[in-house]
């Protein structure tokens, strides 16, 4: 075996060589298609050479299992075999075959590139085999003791123990045998089992998949180049395909199993008298079956008709003296009648059928093996332990099925010779099944006669008895299985993804298999000392199950397309399809396809349909579904178990209940839907790299560009409204994961719009974001703005660190000149067409339209709105008192500059453009003369890259077991404004690319923001990482659920981690490990090697205590006031519509009343629009969320803080390396916007308080009790007047024609031609006066038109100064 193995390596390395060369990521791929057809061509002949290698080792072992060398030979056969595929899997990775011509050999090269558990080192690999190898061998050499001889201890599953479960009617002999199973094979491997997932998914995760269930779904996806090929367009996801087999599953649970189900479980209460709850789940070791899969065993108990025959032509076949010889014969007769292949000569020789005549102990459960010899060869097997019984003989034929799809697709390159998917394989033998098992072909073909029993019913015909009589046996082998064949792989799923945790895998276990199958364990709950999955074959042997599943359904397909094809009428379950060449030809074909299209082509082509379909099992057992409904009516029967177990409806009803309104169809839409966010999917994807470009460099092309896109997306987000939205009544979906997908898609938004209207929507906003790009000059500097002048991020830093009263006023002013100012008339159209799109979706304007991502149930935008204020009023006397701090500070500062009595705090002076956060003057207002960590000065000089400061970032969360950062967010990270002329926005912002391919490890997701080696942006990066792993974590969620709960909370994490990153002994941390030299990007780098600063002086911890507090609290405290007002202010703006454009008063008019702060210098009410000066208004972000982030993200800290350390504070708490911190954290994020954010919040927090501010108020008690003595023995005031914005306010400028100043020059000319004649005739008229005098008199008032020094024409209403010329 060693020899084998060496040479296996040295050939495929020789093979190899060529692109190998070269180190990983020094070598360009290889995208020569010539090439790499070659390398294809020679790496198919070896994987065929070993492959065929493996299965011989195997086929000794399975077939011997109770000889150690030949199970060390297998074990040994499959590492060399897997880590054969994992090294072409490595030279399969060296071609880039996205742009292959020929589809046959991108398809190869796709799944050739999967190492499955190849992908393991060596020594893990071997230890995977060998566990599953332990695994298999307790399974398959399990023994117990027989119930009525305890002595007799070598009962074996089959036959013995098969046929104890199948014929024994003793309730205590069926439940000791069923316990006795589980005790010798499940409780034994549960050990095994547990590291072998472990080792599973570590390989998975090393493929590029999220863990082992991932991996085994991928053979049922369909990617865009293969959908754009073979099937109209149509991609198909993991998450589809899951959703898919749910609604078919649902469907047919419904429709019949439930009612299949109630009946059992009413006969068997004849047979149990009271053992069984008429209403329950049934006990399980009582089907039959020993996994309760099968329920065909106790059909003698359940048929309805027992006068008629069963269907178990057992005896016949006894009678008529059938072995096992001829029963194989009689299955290639079969196959060989519809034109398809005989048994080869090798197959005779050395399948092993029968273990007596074997006489070595092998593993009973059949299997067929095809030995990998592809064109060249004919070496198929069965191997089985054959009785000479009628479920035997469907066996065989499903089994040879098998041989048949084998054969049919020996001339496929090796990837290729599998099935279009795995559950196509079983479907073959038991769609064959179908037509040997009717009465027909029983009695006609195979010359085997039931024998009847005795009892009569009048009712019905004897045909009817008997066509009722065969779908109940075959419901009970078909139907029963079902739930069985979903379940197991659904409980695998689970135990792969955590959701079913280690400590929980029996009751992971049996809550599947009550909830969906209704079957409980005899005795009562089982223990985690159990591990019951490991009962059945297929869980040590690691075989996916949902085949089986898909199997049975897609059969029935299968068989309506078949019988179709053979011109059969009637009834579907009386087909026969034996002897029809044209059926024939049409599974040949499909057979010889093997898996080199994708399984929805194939099964178009063999079933009539790209999608799995329950109609046609329903179809094929409708008569029987009558029957069932009517039993269990008569005898007042429940159906289903439990709290759902509900009353059957009445014949008479069910025939006047009109036909299913398509708009009910839960199936249906479930399909639809996936069908919608698969195109949707791909449509936003591609819109969000055209916005990449376009915010990378700010340019009117790709504006254009962006439009363009982002109107594809508005224009197929109507259609799928319009298609799936609504044309369906989800309300009453039973699936509530669905029915949410619905609920948050039932309003179009922006969509909803015209596309004139959208388009001109968009452009504004582009618009305005283009004119945030703008530049100002430095103070006193005349420059070419575009060249030289200062950009918005810039500015920041001057904001930051100047202090100068007047150069500060300067760059608020003039900033505010450039952006705002620019855009306050695009501003009024955009507030119209947004109302416009609010109006259109039904809603009052764009702000409750912007509230609804907040409603929750019966929770509403109202309860929002009020539960904000509430918790502004809950917090604010900590910022009242806060801000009357840091204004007597800066009293004392701009003495000059501030008046003693001042109320308001000028913004310029809180070291940030738009003083939402204070913390850039923490130097200037800090309590006491003592220094807290600041690390900037050590990121200055100790690292050389801005890129190590996310290898810290990305740490941080490696240690609480969340993400690593993917390979394309380290290439496509943007840390600094690109050089040359490019507008480029640097508001830090962390982007989805809505990756469908790959999973979150392998995903596209990149930050861009401008980085400086400060404190600062050190801890916004751990924020933006913290955006990035919530979009990781959600990512394989549907797009509607590729959000935060709320958007609150998408920004709350980020907030989180913030809190923990600038604790003061994690930062000392960071501090001495960048005074280390220590690599920070190496994986095996951990703070956790570094200590923190000791602190001995009471005093001194305590005042450093109070300054950090303060540093938070000019950040966390300062800003809440400014992000609880800006939504408010466009609330109001959009309520208004328009009526009054003074938006800059109404801005102002909150910033003075909520946040005391007042503008440097007097503004226009409605000309200046300084709201627009922030980057959220230019890009029509709501805002409120970061108000909510504010609050959420200390009720998150401090729960993190309980889990991690409860014992510390929650101002000093430090998350950092909490394995358990992390997995809280993590649930909640992969949650996505799947569960209403009220619910998330209770189950994350463990209790139902809501959005609450105690956590905030409790971390901030210390500086609260530190701020009431300051302003108690500084005397000062904490509140300011209110409504004062008039103050504020300068009177706007009126706007001249060009034709005012000709028309003034007229009228002035006119009124000095009618000063002088007045002067003249003034003198004459004076005479007269006096003349008048003495009779008495009066004089009038006049008119003045005026034109003030600012261009303002004013109409003044006053007496004639008779002094003014």
């Amino acid at each position: 075996m060693n020899k084998m193995g060496g040479r296996a390596r040295v050939a495929l390395w020789i093979l190899l060589g060529v692109v190998l060369v070269a180190p990983p990521g020094l070598r360009a791929l290889i995208d020569d298609e010539t090439q790499a057809e070659e390398f294809m061509k020679e790496l198919d002949y070896r994987y065929s050479q070993e492959c065929n290698l493996e299965m011989l080792a195997r086929w000794d072992y399975i077939t011997d299992v109770t000889n150690k060398l030949k199970e060390e030979a297998a074990n040994e056969a499959a590492v060399i075999y897997m880590t054969f595929q994992g090294e072409a899997a490595d030279g399969c990775a060296e071609y880039d075959y996205s742009g292959f011509v020929s589809m046959e050999l991108y398809r190869r090269f796709r799944f050739l590139s999967k190492k499955g558990p190849g992908a393991l080192q060596p020594d893990e690999l071997s230890e995977y085999k060998t566990l599953q190898a332990n695994m298999e061998t307790i399974y398959s050499t399990a023994t117990i003791c027989d119930y009525h001889n305890q002595t007799k201890c070598d009962l074996i599953l089959e036959p013995d123990i098969v046929t104890v479960m199948a014929s024994s009617e003793d309730w205590d002999e069926l439940l000791y045998t069923w316990e006795q199973w589980r005790e010798n094979t499940g409780k034994k491997m549960r050990e095994d089992f547990v590291r072998f997932v472990e080792l599973s998914n570590e390989a998975a995760t090393l493929d590029g998949f999220s863990d082992t269930g991932s991996y085994w779904l991928n053979a049922y996806t369909v990617d865009e180049r293969e959908a754009e090929e073979w099937t109209d367009g149509a991609t198909l996801d993991q998450q589809h395909f899951r959703m898919m087999v749910d609604a078919v599953w649902q469907d047919v649970s419904e429709r019949l199993y439930k009612k299949l189900h109630a009946y059992v479980r009413m006969r068997l209460q004849e047979v149990y008298p009271g053992k069984i709850d008429p209403t329950g789940p049934i006990p399980s070791h009582i089907l039959g079956d020993m996994w309760a899969q099968d329920w065909s065993n106790i059909a003698r108990h359940v048929m309805p008709f027992p006068e008629m025959p069963t269907f178990d032509v057992t005896d016949s076949m006894v009678e008529n003296g059938w072995d096992i010889d001829r029963m194989f014969h009689a299955a290639e007769d079969f196959f060989r009648s519809i034109g398809l292949f005989d048994m080869t000569q090798t197959f005779w020789d050395k399948s092993v059928v029968n273990q007596t005549a074997w006489g070595k102990t092998m593993v009973c459960h059949a299997s067929a093996e095809d030995f990998c010899l592809g064109p060249e060869g004919e070496d198929y097997r069965i191997k089985m332990c054959t009785e000479v019984n009628m479920v035997d003989l469907i066996t065989v034929h499903h089994e040879m099925g098998h041989i048949e799809y084998f054969m049919a697709y020996k001339n496929q390159p090796l990837v290729f010779r599998d099935s279009a998917n795995p559950g196509f394989h079983e479907a073959i033998g038991d769609l064959i099944a179908l037509s040997m098992s009717t009465p027909k072909h029983l009695e006609d073909v195979l010359g085997l006669t039931p024998t009847p029993a005795k009892v009569s019913d009048p009712r019905y015909t004897d045909d009817e008895k008997r066509d009722l009589n065969f779908l109940m046996k075959m419901a009970l082998e078909k139907i029963a299985f079902l739930p069985f064949g979903y379940l197991i792989d659904m409980y695998r799923w689970g135990v792969f993804d955590g959701s079913i945790p280690i400590d929980e895998l029996n009751a992971g276990w049996w809550n599947l298999r009550e909830s969906l199958q209704g079957v409980t364990p005899p005795a009562g709950q089982r223990g985690e000392e159990f591990f019951d999955p490991g009962a059945k074959y297929h869980v040590p042997a690691n075989v996916p199950y949902i085949r089986y599943f898909v199997s049975f359904i897609v059969q029935f397909q299968f068989h309506a397309r078949l019988c179709e094809a053979a011109g059969h009428t009637g009834p579907l379950h009386t087909c026969d399809i034996y002897n029809n060449t044209d059926a024939g030809g049409i599974l040949r074909s499909a057979l010889e396809k093997g898996f080199s299209e994708p399984w929805p082509k194939v099964l178009s082509e063999l079933g009539g349909s790209q999608n799995m379909e329950s109609q046609h099992i329903i179809n094929y057992f409708e008569p029987l579904l009558t029957y069932l409904d009517q039993e269990l009516l008569d005898a007042d029967q429940c159906i289903g178990w439990g709290d759902e177990c509900f009353a059957p409806v009445s014949l008479a009803d069910r025939s006047v209940i009109p036909k299913q309104d398509p708009r009910d169809n839960e199936t249906a839409a479930g399909l639809a839907m996936s069908e919608m966010n698969t195109d949707m999917t791909n449509l936003v994807q591609n819109a969000t790299l055209v916005d990449w470009t376009y915010y990378n460099d700010v340019t009117t092309a790709n504006a254009d560009a962006s439009n363009e896109a982002w109107l594809l997306v508005k224009n197929a987000s109507g259609k799928w409204h319009k298609d799936v939205i609504e044309s369906y009544n989800y309300q009453e979906f039973k699936d509530s994961y669905l029915r949410r997908q619905f609920e948050l898609q039932k309003n179009l938004g922006t969509a909803a719009l015209t596309d004139e209207d959208f388009i001109e929507l968009n452009k504004i906003i582009k618009d305005m974001t283009a004119i945030y790009t703008n530049r100002v000059c430095r103070k006193d500097d005349d420059c070419d703005e575009e060249k030289n002048g200062l950009s918005i991020d810039q500015l920041e830093e001057v904001m930051a660190v100047e202090s100068d009263y007047e150069i500060l006023k300067y760059y608020w002013e003039t900033w505010r000149d450039a952006s705002g100012k620019l855009m306050k008339d695009d501003y009024v159209d955009y507030i119209r067409l947004l109302n416009t799109a609010a109006d259109l979706n039904k809603f009052s304007d764009a702000g409750e339209m912007w509230l609804q991502p907040y409603r929750d149930g019966d929770y509403n935008t109202t309860d929002f709105v009020d539960d904000i204020e509430k918790l502004w009023n809950a917090t604010k006397p900590l910022y009242e008192k806060l801000h009357a701090y840091v204004l007597d500070k800066l009293k004392r500062i701009y003495k000059e500059n501030i008046k003693e009595d001042e109320q308001f705090i000028p913004a310029h002076v809180l070291g940030n453009m738009w003083a939402q956060s204070w913390e850039n003057i923490y130097e200037r207002v800090k309590p006491f003369d003592v220094n807290i960590t600041d690390i900037t000065e050590d990121l200055n000089s100790q690292i050389q890259d801005e890129k190590e400061m996310f290898c810290l970032s990305e740490n941080f969360f490696t240690s609480l077991g969340m993400y690593s950062m993917t390979k394309d967010f380290r290439d496509n990270l943007v840390l600094k404004r690109p050089g040359g002329d490019k507008k480029f926005i640097c508001q830090a912002s962390a982007w989805d690319f809505y990756d469908t391919e790959n999973m979150p490890e392998d995903g596209r997701f990149r930050i861009k923001m401008c980085a400086n080696k400060t404190q600062k942006d050190f801890i916004v990066i751990h924020q933006q990482m913290g955006h990035t792993e919530y979009q990781m974590s959600y990512s394989t969620s549907p797009l509607v659920f590729r959000d935060g709960a709320n958007p609150g909370f998408l920004e709350a994490i980020g907030g989180t981690v913030g809190l923990s990153v600038s604790t003061l002994g994690h930062l000392d941390k960071v501090s001495s490990a960048l005074n280390s030299n220590t690599k920070l990007c190496n994986t095996a780098f951990t703070l956790e090697d570094f200590a923190t600063q000791q602190e001995q002086h009471v005093a001194v911890q305590s005042e450093k205590q109070i300054n950090f507090l303060m540093k938070e609290a000019l950040s966390k405290i300062a800003f809440l006031p400014y992000a609880y007002i800006l939504d408010k202010w466009r609330w109001d703006l959009f309520n208004n519509n328009n009526e009054d454009t003074n938006f800059n008063e109404k801005w102002w008019r909150y910033r003075l009343n909520v946040q005391g702060i007042s503008p440097p210098v007097q503004r226009y009410p409605s000309s200046d629009f300084d709201p627009g000066s922030k980057y959220h208004v230019a890009t029509n972000v709501p805002y409120i969320r970061y108000f909510v982030a504010g609050i959420l993200q200390f009720q998150f800290h401090q729960h993190l803080c309980n889990v991690a350390h409860p014992e510390e504070n929650i101002f000093d708490c430090d998350i950092y390396g909490s394995k358990d911190a992390g997995a809280a954290l993590r649930d909640m994020l992969e949650t996505g916007a799947s569960v209403g954010w009220r619910q998330q919040l209770k189950d994350f927090l463990g209790s139902d308080t809501g959005m609450s501010a105690k956590d905030i108020l409790d971390y901030f008690q210390p500086l609260e009790d530190y701020l009431d003595d300051y302003i108690s023995n500084s005397s000062l005031v904490v509140a300011w007047k209110q409504d004062s914005v008039d103050d504020y306010m300068k009177d706007e400028l009126v706007d001249i024609p060009a034709t005012v100043p000709i028309v003034v020059g007229v009228v002035l000319a006119l009124m000095v031609v009618i000063v002088i004649v007045a002067y003249f005739v003034g003198r004459a008229r004076e005479k007269k006066k006096e003349e008048v005098e003495e009779r008495g008199g009066h004089s009038g008032e006049q008119v003045e038109m005026a034109v003030n020094g600012e261009g303002s024409v004013h109409i003044n209403s006053s007496p004639i100064d008779k002094h003014n010329p």
